[in-house]
């Protein structure tokens, strides 16, 4: 039986929330520089939704038949990265929405990950007390 650390599981969690952030800024972004660029299509990350459509089913359940699969726990390094599709042309307010939403997001992420930092570095500190 594997023990996971419920702590690295969610600094993990907070780190990767990070990335996606830091990935769909650079999605929107890219959409704004190219907003005058004739036949471009603005690009919007899908991982949401395929994150949103696993959580209401459940969770994603992943089982090991076979010793040459991927441990469960190890499988956050095998995902692939997000998909980014064409949603249409470049509407300005639309992506300026986006990223002021995105830049939210993100900032609450990194004071929620601080928090849970600082609260670790007090239960070690007065743990030895």
């Amino acid at each position: 039986m594997t023990v996971t650390n419920p702590i690295d599981r969610t600094v993990q969690l907070m780190r990767d929330r990070l990335s996606l952030g830091s990935l769909n800024h650079e999605v929107i972004a890219g959409n704004l520089a190219n907003m005058d660029t004739p036949g471009y299509q603005a690009r919007k990350l899908t991982f949401e939704e395929s994150l949103r459509d696993v959580m209401e089913n459940g969770g994603l359940q992943m089982v090991g038949t076979n010793g040459r699969h991927i441990n469960p726990t190890d499988a956050g390094e095998a995902m692939r990265a997000p998909e980014v599709s064409a949603s249409g042309p470049v509407d300005l307010d639309t992506e300026m929405t986006r990223l002021a939403q995105n830049s939210v997001e993100y900032m609450y992420m990194v004071t929620l990950l601080g928090k849970k930092l600082s609260l670790l570095r007090t239960v070690i500190d007065e743990g030895g007390k």
